[in-house]
């Protein structure tokens, strides 16, 4: 059995002031006595051959010539200054070797597990499996790397073994980038030297089938490339776990005009069809046979729209769950021939709990979050409920950033985990996801090396929330002077310090500043949370600071002797961020340009633009080389476009026109003003066009509109015609009659407020594709609550608002929707109407709905209007019920 109550932080029995009094290992072994002397590597420095392959002897001798320049022997016998690897597999034989060494004999390594001795003589490692020599090897090689002074590492005895049997990681390959092989095998490299032990590849769309050859890309993954890369893990003593996307999240296949009749919606596969388990039962039988191992991913997540279409009548026979079911089971028997153990998400377990019990009995079903959370019982739980096995999966934060959010992943890696073993997870699996397509995964080494420290050596389960917190400080305190000694080979040097500085970024009073979305936003529109009074200041002040960290970095990069390419990786997301604030006060220049403020002068803003426009072709030639280093070159296209979008947004500013409606209905209509940036440009506009020529109405002043109208308008000079300015209106009685909002928008990002206080009486429909358009007001937590002022009494004959739906992200309908009305200021409210909410938050997708009622040509001039919040999500979301619900409108409209 092994020792429980060994310690699971370095423990020091022989106190010494030596240069070894601190160890850098990760992962933490679980007991290391320190001895105050050296082992020394020399030129009589043997390898005893023993029968190992000489793959494990070549991780030392490696290590060795790297570090010391020395050329280790290889020998069957020697007396002294040996290294010896000692597979015992006989318990009877194990503890006799222990007793010789004088080491414990109530150890017992288990499967994985190792112990290793070093005394002035010789270098032992003992364990029962290749699995366990190897990771005794890689603790080894650490010594040598980060705890070596000259030719000397510390004599000392470690125990060690790990808490989770599987330690995995996964890499989304479907979302974006397909890395190259050479990434792939660096990946199981590293990840290995930390003692990892599964890897899987998230899989949609990318696996070249020869039974259905149009779906992947040109530079998909082939079987060929599996079967190379399982053998390849194999000698590192990891497993690769099959993949591939069985339900929901199929868009890419279901797109293809092959395979449209399959889809229950657009990123769903029907289970109404006999013929959709005809193409997954092709689909395995070419890519289950190429991984070896024994789990095999379904993934099944987020079926959003499940029994909209061709499985309406399944759902309405055997209920969701039963449809579920069904199709888990028919999954299940065609994976049975392989020998595979399911695996799939723990979506099934918060939103199909009765079935549970009905599931085949070695699924495994993963809980995932990647928020940092306090805690994850209510990620977990609904899955202890049912008996399931379980894998917790935290995540790396790496997808949408410019630059990995490391605090985030500090508190998600450890709470996850740490829940996870309390409650006998029986696997850990990290993940990097690629939601926008854009990171880079060499950003990603510390998340996943800190999930291993924790996969490896569980924290602590039965601490209080301090004391939990202050042991998660410590450990990562230890961990990031490890990295550094470890994954750089830095000595008395910090970039881990640097990098966390970096991501810390993201608390300096700059929204969303190391967000992808953020660096391409083109400059219009200006939200005024980005302008307002101090936010220059702000963006200079974080320019200095990128400046410092920048020269820091620079300062230490000489001094790095390992994964050095890294650095340009992260060199790049510093340009990245340094490219958004320099927008973003170009962003503030031409804001004040438009006040009519003294400065910057139409010149100097143009040459800013011009500069900036520069910078950002730049940064897409680097950004395409970084790219084809690590991955193939499909997708490469689709964000080299995004640059191209974002050259050519800026250089557009030059001939930008803005349509101004005006808020204040006349007896002629509505207002329009057209501006562009720079005067004594042409413009020219249509109404209800899609596009303008030089042959369109050129503008030459305010005009007015008294119906719905769609208004496109641009600057043609000459050939060319700059961007256009496209804007949809409607036309009622209540535009621009806000008497006062009382509740506040979300500040969760600039586009809740909505265009401002007016948002909901500007005649702009929201449109559900797109929540951060500009046109959608949102409130947290809150009922919407607003009065309106017609100026004089007005015939009212239709009331209507309009409200967004999406409950998986946390965007649910108001209860109801009342209208009351009054004559005079003076007077109360007098409740008119109340329209309630019929569509369930479990209805799946995003979409509008429109709360509708006749007024009955009611005379007045006061009204209120009150949208009342669900309140807290509800117990099944996938976030929890902890969390406020959204409520999101776009527009009042009264005729």
């Amino acid at each position: 059995m092994k020792i429980k109550n060994l310690l699971p932080v370095l423990t020091f029995l022989v106190a010494t002031q030596t240069a070894f009094a601190q160890l850098y290992l990760i992962p933490t072994p679980k007991k290391a006595i320190l001895e105050n002397t050296f082992f020394t590597f020399d030129k009589n420095t043997t390898i005893l051959s023993n029968d190992f392959d000489e793959f494990y002897k070549n991780e030392i001798t490696d290590c060795a010539q790297k570090e010391f320049n020395l050329s280790l022997r290889s020998d069957r016998k020697a007396e002294h200054n040996t290294i010896e690897l000692l597979k015992i597999a006989s318990d009877s034989q194990l503890n006799s070797a222990f007793t010789t060494l004088g080491l414990d004999e109530n150890f017992d390594p288990g499967k994985e597990g190792y112990v290793l001795k070093i005394s002035p003589q010789a270098i032992k490692i003992i364990a029962t499996t290749d699995a366990g020599i190897f990771y005794g090897i890689q603790t080894l090689k650490q010594l040598i790397i980060a705890n070596k002074t000259g030719n000397n590492i510390p004599c000392l005895v470690l125990y060690d073994f790990p808490d989770f049997p599987v330690r995995a990681w996964q890499d989304d390959i479907s979302r974006g980038p397909i890395p190259g092989m050479a990434l792939l095998k660096e990946q199981i490299k590293k990840m290995a030297s930390f003692k990892l032990n599964y890897f899987t590849l998230y899989t949609e769309h990318v696996f070249k089938l020869e039974k259905h050859p149009g779906i992947a890309p040109e530079d998909g993954i082939t079987k060929e490339e599996i079967r190379e890369l399982s053998d390849f893990a194999k000698k590192y003593h990891v497993t690769l776990i099959g993949n591939y996307q069985s339900f929901g999240h199929m868009e890419e296949t279901l797109s293809h005009p092959d395979y449209k009749h399959l889809a229950e919606n657009g990123h769903i596969i029907s289970p109404a069809l006999e013929e959709s388990y005809d193409f997954l039962r092709d689909v395995y039988s070419e890519i289950v046979p190429c991984y070896g191992g024994e789990f095999f991913n379904i993934n099944c997540d987020e079926t959003f729209g499940l029994g909209e279409g061709r499985s309406k009548a399944m759902v309405d026979s055997l209920g969701m769950d039963g449809v579920y079911l069904y199709h888990i089971n028919r999954l299940n028997d065609l994976l049975k021939p392989y020998g595979k153990s399911i695996l799939m998400w723990g979506d099934i377990a918060s939103h199909h709990p009765k079935i549970a019990s009905r599931l085949p009995k070695d699924i495994t079903v993963i809980a995932w979050g990647y928020h940092a959370a306090k805690d994850f019982d209510s990620s977990i739980t609904p899955i202890t409920d049912t008996g399931l096995n379980f894998w917790v999966a935290p995540g790396v934060s790496c997808w949408r950033n410019i630059y990995p959010d490391l605090q985030v992943a500090e508190v998600n890696i450890f709470n996850f985990i740490r829940d996870g073993y309390k409650y006998h997870a029986s696997g850990v699996l990290n993940t990097s996801w690629d939601d926008d397509g854009l990171d880079f995964f060499q950003n990603t080494w510390h998340g996943f090396a800190w999930g291993a420290e924790n996969s490896w050596n569980a924290p602590s389960a039965d601490l209080t929330p301090e004391a939990s917190e202050t042991e998660r400080k410590s450990r990562y305190s230890h961990f990031n002077q490890s990295f550094d000694e470890i994954f750089y080979g830095l000595k008395g040097e910090s970039l881990v310090d640097e990098m966390l500085s970096l991501s810390a970024l993201r608390e300096s009073g700059i929204r969303d500043i190391l967000d992808n979305s953020r660096f391409f936003e083109p400059v219009f529109p200006i939200h005024f949370d980005y302008v307002q009074n101090g936010k220059r200041a702000e963006n200079e002040a974080v320019l200095e600071k990128l400046e410092v960290l920048s020269n820091k970095i620079n300062s230490i990069v000489p001094n790095i002797r390992y994964n050095e390419s890294t650095i340009d990786y992260l060199r790049f997301a510093m340009q990245q961020i340094r490219f958004t604030l320099r927008k973003n006060l170009l962003r503030i220049d031409v804001y004040e340009f438009l006040k009519g403020d003294s400065s910057p002068s139409a010149s100097e803003l143009k040459k800013a633009i011009k500069t900036l426009a520069a910078e950002s072709e730049a940064l897409k030639n680097q950004y395409e080389v970084l790219w084809n280093l690590e991955n193939r070159p499909s997708w490469l296209s689709v964000n080299m476009q995004k640059f191209e979008d974002m050259r050519n947004d800026l250089e557009g500013l030059n001939g930008y026109c803005i349509i101004k409606p005006d808020n204040n209905l006349t007896v002629q209509g509505r207002k329009i003003t057209i501006t562009p940036i720079f005067e004594g440009l042409p413009v020219f506009y249509a109404l209800n066009e899609d596009i303008i020529t030089q042959h369109s109405k050129k503008y030459t002043g305010p005009f007015f509109i008294d119906s719905d109208v769609k208004i496109v308008a641009g600057v043609i000079q000459g050939d060319k015609v700059f961007p256009l300015a496209k804007d949809s209106l409607i036309y009622h009685k209540g535009i621009g009659k806000l008497k006062k909002l009382n509740a506040v928008p979300s500040d969760y990002h600039p586009s809740y407020d909505g265009g401002g206080k007016m948002a909901l009486l500007d005649g702009k429909l929201g449109n559900p594709a797109d929540l951060r358009s500009g046109r959608w007001q949102g409130f947290s937590g809150q009922d919407i609550d607003l009065e309106i002022d017609l100026g004089q009494k007005e015939t009212l004959h239709q009331f209507s608002m309009g409200f967004y739906q999406n409950t998986f992200s946390w965007v649910i309908l108001p209860r109801e929707v009342k209208v009351y009305y009054k004559d005079s200021a003076e007077e109360p409210y007098i409740l008119l109407q109340t329209i309630t909410n019929t569509i369930s938050p479990k209805e799946n997708g995003s979409f509008k709905h429109n709360f509708e009622t006749s007024l009955d040509g009611l005379n007045v001039r006061f009204l209120k209007v009150v949208a009342t919040n669900y309140g807290k999500l509800p117990e099944w979301h996938h976030a929890g019920s902890q969390y406020d619900a959204m409520l999101f409108a776009d527009e009042i409209i009264l005729k």
